[in-house]
Parts: structure tokens; C-alpha cells; sequence
């Protein structure tokens, strides 16, 4: 997700990173295999306004780095 998919989903409508939902997840579903017979998988939905997040440290987190992102835009 990190390496591919992300780099993927902010390049094509140009979005910055720093731009994107603090908090956010996609779902995947399986979908036809390669040639090869490798697995691939396909976007389904990318939610913004009902996720949780985990684990018990991630809300600190979360804090923490919308705190920075709003610092960096003053």
C-alpha cells in the first residue's frame, strides 16, 4: 500500500501527501490472477469518514501528526 498504491492514488488527480486524510484506509479485493498465476488485487473503496483506528497507540499518533501538519501551515 505504502510503496505503490499510495504514490499511485496521489499522483493521478496530483494531490499532495500532506494534503491526503490524516485518517484513512482502502479496501482490496482479489482479482484475476497474473498470467503466472501470481494473485493481483484491486482497489474496492478508500474510507475517510468511518475508520478506526488501530492500534491503542495510534490516536496519540494521530494527534501528534495533525498538530504538525498544522503547524506546518501557518
Amino acid at each position: 500500500m505504502e510503496d505503490e498504491w499510495t504514490p499511485q492514488l496521489i499522483a493521478l488527480p496530483d494531490i499532495a501527501r500532506r494534503d491526503l486524510p490524516m485518517i484513512w484506509d482502502a479496501d482490496f479485493m482479489l482479482g484475476p490472477p497474473d498470467a503466472d498465476g501470481t494473485d493481483r488485487y484491486v482497489l474496492g473503496e478508500i474510507n475517510v469518514s468511518s475508520v478506526f483506528p488501530i492500534p491503542d497507540e495510534a490516536p496519540t499518533e494521530i494527534a501528534r501528526r495533525v498538530a504538525d501538519r498544522l503547524r506546518s501551515k501557518l
